[in-house]
């Protein structure tokens, strides 16, 4: 699990969860090491509105409230995105894991427990789709690597306040794999040529820029 940068202002609304007794310890315990998975894809075998192969999930729930949802009572959701929904159904003895996507009616089950959820999602390159949500956003560029840095970089450039742009380059610059990349190099240069003034001190610092 991945933690949030602290250079970067974090999404707003992100997801919270009550603490069940019915819900796995597991899943407290994980979410305790961070809220931002690194393996979020899980196959399905209908199209989704997120892939034609599968759903993707972002930020897990955080312990607080529960989240308002359009759902039977029984369906407690631990990541939103949108209309889109992963859920533990406490109907069920371990609880399974749904995915429901109220916007098209579509109601999966993924899973018969927590355990098997989570060993199914595996990692692939993130891909940024036109106007992705602040939490679909956040995590392709938590997740970044070297094919998706590129678009990840624009978005950041052409949507994002000056200091989170800024944030997000000191969060890569920490990346071996990125920081050596020509696109973060490319960056940086026209960061130190266009967009220097415009991040505060603690940016500039941590960048380390002349």
């Amino acid at each position: 699990m991945l933690k949030w940068p602290d250079l970067v202002t974090p999404p707003a609304g992100l997801p919270t969860i009550p603490q069940l007794a019915a819900i796995p310890a597991d899943y407290y315990a994980l979410v305790a090491t961070g809220q931002w998975p690194r393996r979020y894809f899980f196959p399905t075998p209908e199209p989704t509105s997120d892939a034609i192969d599968g759903a993707l999930i972002h930020a897990f729930a955080t312990i607080g409230p529960r989240l308002e949802a359009p759902l039977p009572a029984n369906l407690v959701p631990f990541a939103q995105t949108e209309a889109r929904y992963f859920c533990f159904d406490l109907a069920q003895n371990p609880p399974s894991i749904r995915y429901i996507d109220t916007e098209v009616d579509q109601w999966l089950t993924l899973a018969p427990d927590w355990t098997s959820f989570w060993r199914q999602l595996i990692w692939r390159s993130p891909e940024l789709d036109d106007a992705p949500s602040p939490q679909a956003f956040g995590h392709a560029a938590l997740l970044a690597d070297e094919k998706a840095l590129p678009a990840v970089l624009t978005y950041a450039r052409l949507n994002l306040p000056a200091n989170d742009y800024g944030g997000w380059l000191v969060y890569f610059s920490h990346q071996a794999e990125l920081a050596t990349s020509a696109a973060f190099k490319e960056e940086v240069q026209f960061a130190r040529d266009y967009r220097w003034r415009q991040f505060d001190a603690k940016i500039q610092a941590a960048l380390a820029i002349k």
